[in-house]
This record gives C-alpha cells, structure tokens and sequence, in this order.
C-alpha cells in the first residue's frame, strides 16, 4: 500500500513523498521494511486517499468527489466499525505483547 501511495503521490520519489507527509526519509524507510504506516498522517497529508482503502486495503485508493460524498452518507457506520475493528485489533496485539513480556520477564 506504501509504495502505491508514494508512486502515486510521488511519482515513486521517497524523499518527496516523506517530504509531503512530514516525515523524515528513515521514517518512510521503516514503514516500507516493517509494511506499515501512520494511517492518520497519510490520510491528512494525501489529499482525496480513500479512508476505507487505508484502513482495509479494499477498494479504490484515490476517491472522487462523487465517491467522497456517497461514502459519507451511505458508509458513515461502516468506517466507524471498521475504525473500532482496527483499534481492537490494536488492543488485542497490546495484551499479547504484554502477556510476552510478563513470561519473559519470569524466565528471567
């Protein structure tokens, strides 16, 4: 998704793209090596990046005026969910990484 993002928006130019969002060019280096990414920079700094693209990888990366408004009428509960899908999947990678560290910590 980041490197579809960057061609798009940078004609494949990481220092611009990292540029344009803010970020410094070992930031956007990480991202592509851990494939992941701010969601809430991205979607502030790339005008017109489909919310629900970002979030799920489904659909059309760029939206048109006409797709940001029926989204917003008809999907408005939709992106909700899928906002409290993806920070529960947050949540729920916290307790595993916690239960890990606690076993860790007890081997010690």
């Amino acid at each position: 998704m980041l490197e579809c993002l960057i061609n798009y928006y940078s004609d494949g130019n990481k220092s611009r793209f990292a540029e344009t969002i803010g970020v410094a060019p070992s930031t956007l280096s990480n991202w592509i090596t851990r494939n992941t990414f701010d969601i809430e920079l991205i979607f502030r700094h790339c005008s017109n990046v489909s919310a629900e693209w970002l979030i799920t990888g489904e659909g059309e990366m760029i939206k048109s005026n006409s797709q940001d408004e029926t989204f917003h009428s008809q999907n408005e509960t939709h992106l909700l969910d899928l906002c409290r899908l993806l920070v529960e999947n947050y949540q729920q990678r916290d307790d595993v990484m916690n239960k890990l560290v606690s076993m860790v910590k007890g081997m010690q």
